[in-house]
């Protein structure tokens, strides 16, 4: 066990400081981050001067702590793992993992973890400025049973985040160009997530199957569930939709990986 955790500590140190060489692209990452919330602010509030007083419930201060409180969480649980792995795939640099003591796919996923730690603790930071500019504006809320299963569900979003990038990646195996593919998700999650406007204004057929989606869990439903807009029986409900997910995408995962690497190992020999 204690020689697991020596392991897993030196892959995510490591994965650290190799990222450390790339402060500038991390800080101007997160400038983009901050300006692209400030102008979705700055939309909302358009919005409500000419004359709404709420658009489906949400009022301009619960509309503001929705786009600051949804996008904290969704940088908290955002990862770039598809590109790792599909360079990975193409390069070839696979094949030594093939000899190698440590299974791939938990070297890429500790890895992603210490080479992420940084942007995501700046991403969080930038976001909570933001936020403490906006303090008097947006709704505060001090329940631990809601923060705790916000919490929760964040971590489950996480974990679906590395599941689905390292699918994505795994394309690699049977095509070299995953960056469409990417791209195009990422927009798809985007839209079901409520990143680009709650979900409560699309048409009830898509409030449905956005819930039974993975997405909304990294945007939407944490952000509902801090301005109590949903009870903790439905973030709970949220949570058992995450699980099944985990494990559903878990088994992919393996039937995909072993299917990708029967055709990896057939091209090599």
């Amino acid at each position: 066990m204690f020689r697991q955790l020596k392991q897993a500590s030196v892959i995510i140190s490591s994965a650290f400081q190799r990222m450390l060489s790339y402060q500038f692209s991390v800080i101007t990452y997160r400038i983009g981050e901050v300006a692209e919330v400030l102008v979705l602010i700055l939309m909302w509030s358009a919005i409500y001067s000419s004359g709404n007083g709420a658009v489906k419930g949400f009022t301009l201060n619960e509309m503001i702590t929705y786009v600051l409180v949804g996008n904290l969480c969704a940088v908290a649980v955002r990862s770039f793992l598809p590109s790792v792995v599909a360079r990975d795939i193409e390069e070839g640099k696979l094949s030594m993992f093939l000899v190698k003591p440590i299974p791939y796919i938990k070297y890429i996923f500790l890895n992603e973890l210490g080479r992420i730690f940084l942007s995501t603790v700046l991403s969080v930071i930038s976001q909570l400025c933001v936020i403490l500019f906006f303090l008097d504006r947006i709704f505060i809320n001090t329940d631990w049973r809601y923060i705790c299963l916000i919490f929760l569900m964040l971590i489950l979003a996480f974990i679906i985040e590395l599941l689905i990038g390292f699918l994505i990646g795994a394309i690699a195996f049977w095509t070299e160009e995953v960056n469409g593919l990417q791209t195009t998700l990422e927009r798809i999650k985007r839209f079901f997530s409520g990143g680009y406007f709650p979900l409560s204004l699309l048409p009830i057929y898509l409030i449905t199957a956005s819930k039974y989606l993975p997405f909304q869990y990294s945007f939407f439903a944490p952000a509902q569930l801090y301005l109590k807009k949903v009870d903790l029986g439905q973030g709970l409900e949220g949570i058992l939709i995450q699980v099944v997910w985990v494990i559903l995408l878990s088994l992919i995962v393996r039937v995909v990986w072993h299917m990708g690497l029967r055709k990896y190992e057939a091209v090599g020999s």
